[in-house]
């Protein structure tokens, strides 16, 4: 997974709640490359080919995963890129927490699994996939320590080796990172 990325001309943000992109708007202030627009990614207002970098951060694990990578794939110009960063819902402990934490999480949300991952393929040549995050989760109750940094940095190299010799425990990761490239013609409608 490796970009060039050149200056963006203009920069387009979407949320499906209003208050959002007030907020975002205002922090922006006066910067004209910056738009932000109310917007459902399930059915985005945007015509085809229309961006060459989509970035998204805990979206798709709100979404029915095939209309948004169909939607990506439909607005996401041939030569273009989409970067999602996207919890995994494989590991038990994970979700064990996510039960016992209800409030902290809204109601549409489900991480995703091997299988939504896989659907990304009906809609993209390419599709990388990288794992993060399953021995380093152990060094969550080291945060306020000066030992945190190191010992996250020595538990996500032991988590590197193990996704590399051990590849089904990739799925019990707590994050996914997909890069998707070359849109399939044939997913592209409208």
């Amino acid at each position: 997974m490796a970009f060039r990325l050149r200056e963006a001309e203009t920069v387009t943000g979407i949320d499906l709640s209003g208050v959002a992109i007030a907020t975002a708007t205002a922090r922006a202030g006066d910067t004209k490359r910056l738009q932000f627009r109310v917007m459902d990614a399930e059915n985005l207002e945007f015509p085809n080919e229309s961006f060459d970098l989509i970035c998204g951060s805990g979206i798709l694990h709100h979404l029915n995963v095939n209309r948004a990578y169909a939607e990506v794939a439909r607005v996401l110009r041939p030569s273009g890129s989409a970067i999602f960063f996207e919890p995994l819902g494989h590991n038990p402990i994970i979700n064990l927490y996510r039960r016992m934490t209800p409030k902290m999480r809204s109601t549409d949300e489900h991480p995703l699994l091997v299988s939504d991952l896989r659907r990304a393929n009906q809609f993209f040549e390419s599709v990388d996939i990288k794992y993060f995050h399953l021995l380093s989760l152990a060094a969550t109750p080291l945060r306020n320590l000066k030992v945190f940094g190191t010992t996250l940095k020595w538990l996500d190299d032991a988590d590197a080796a193990f996704f590399g010799a051990i590849p089904w425990l990739r799925k019990f990761a707590w994050i996914s990172v997909m890069a998707l490239e070359q849109p399939r013609s044939s997913s592209v409608s409208r």
